[in-house]
């Protein structure tokens, strides 16, 4: 299990890829729910726990779509799964990193005050979340990493905006 986590890490520093993960359907549910649970904590302080809840969800089932079309267009769904998983990895990573910055953020305005460094911090978050999606995508694809930046930030765009839309704070 160590050397699993530490190749999640990996891929978060780019220096592996989906293809270096096991495609194991156990693996898949697991990081799908820590994933979900991670999300709801990361989401917790802004929303409140039943829309953090249903917001986690549908990342979820948006993520899974988006990389099931994607692959099916290209007829290269025999990588979905690694992808999947390596994608829901990266993020309970990524999004376990974002969290005290977002908590952070939450006390500060309401304690009326601003907090630069946080905000910082979360955006260069934000951009190494883009980044690790751009790298998987890279190889899940088979494209250049300058079109899985797009795509990956095409996803990430969509995915505020559907949240937005949806889940009307």
């Amino acid at each position: 299990m160590q050397a699993l986590i530490f190749r999640f890490f990996d891929i978060c520093i780019l220096r592996a890829g989906p293809q270096d993960l096991p495609s194991s359907l156990f693996l898949l549910r697991l990081v799908v729910v820590l994933s979900t649970v991670v999300g709801v904590f990361l989401n917790l302080p802004i929303r409140g726990f039943s829309q953090s809840f249903a917001i986690s969800l549908f990342s979820v089932v948006f993520l899974t779509v988006f990389l099931y079309i994607g692959l099916k267009l290209l007829n290269k769904l025999a990588r979905f799964r690694q992808s999947l998983i390596a994608m829901m990895g990266s993020n309970i990573i990524i999004d376990a990193v974002m969290m005290p910055f977002v908590y952070m953020l939450v006390a500060a305005k309401a304690a009326g005050d601003s907090s630069p460094i946080a905000l910082q911090m979360l955006l260069l978050s934000l951009l190494w979340s883009v980044t690790v999606f751009a790298h998987i995508i890279r190889h899940s694809f088979d494209i250049r990493f300058g079109y899985g930046f797009l795509v990956s930030l095409g996803y990430l765009i969509l995915s505020f905006l559907l949240v937005d839309m949806i889940f009307v704070a």
